[in-house]
């Protein structure tokens, strides 16, 4: 059986002053194939994406203020996860990026559309962004999941719009 769960990096950032721990903002970073998430503050993250050959799978999140744990999505950031979702190989990419599909067509970011050929016609979904009209429609296909792992997604996937926060990094 495959292993879902995204590991989270919970070594805390090397450079001196980081503002990560107090910061009500941070950006989650996704590596692959290892399924790790780091976060890091604006400025590692800048270090990281400048370093990187291909653009970091990545996504912002936000702390709220008044202390409550409440998830909280960006829904700019969570659009560019379903694009380098896209780009990556891979059944658990694929998996990842249908799920962000939903979250996004709930959020009316995405939208379906008909199908006009029969590739189009055999996809689960087939979404478009109706603020991109010269994007082509997407063709997803539903993962085959069982229910053991969509609890452990659907815990993934509140963890990283910041629902379970570590105290390491919660503000003070």
């Amino acid at each position: 059986m495959e292993d879902w769960k995204i590991h989270r990096n919970r070594d805390a950032c090397t450079k001196p002053g980081c503002p990560l721990r107090y910061s009500p903002e941070y950006f989650a970073v996704l590596e692959l194939p290892s399924c790790v998430r780091r976060d890091l503050c604006f400025e590692c993250f800048r270090d990281v994406e400048s370093r990187s050959e291909r653009p970091p799978i990545f996504w912002k999140g936000r702390r709220r203020r008044d202390g409550k744990r409440e998830v909280v999505l960006d829904l700019v950031a969570l659009r560019m996860l379903f694009d380098r979702l896209g780009e990556e190989p891979g059944e658990r990419p694929a998996t990842l990026r249908y799920l962000v599909a939903l979250l996004l067509l709930r959020k009316r970011v995405l939208k379906l559309t008909d199908p006009r050929t029969e590739a189009e016609e055999a996809a689960d979904l087939l979404v478009v962004d109706p603020k991109l009209p010269e994007m082509g429609p997407v063709a997803l296909h539903a993962p085959a999941i069982d229910t053991e792992q969509l609890v452990a997604l659907k815990d993934e996937l509140l963890a990283i719009a910041g629902q379970h926060e570590s105290p390491e990094t919660e503000p003070a």
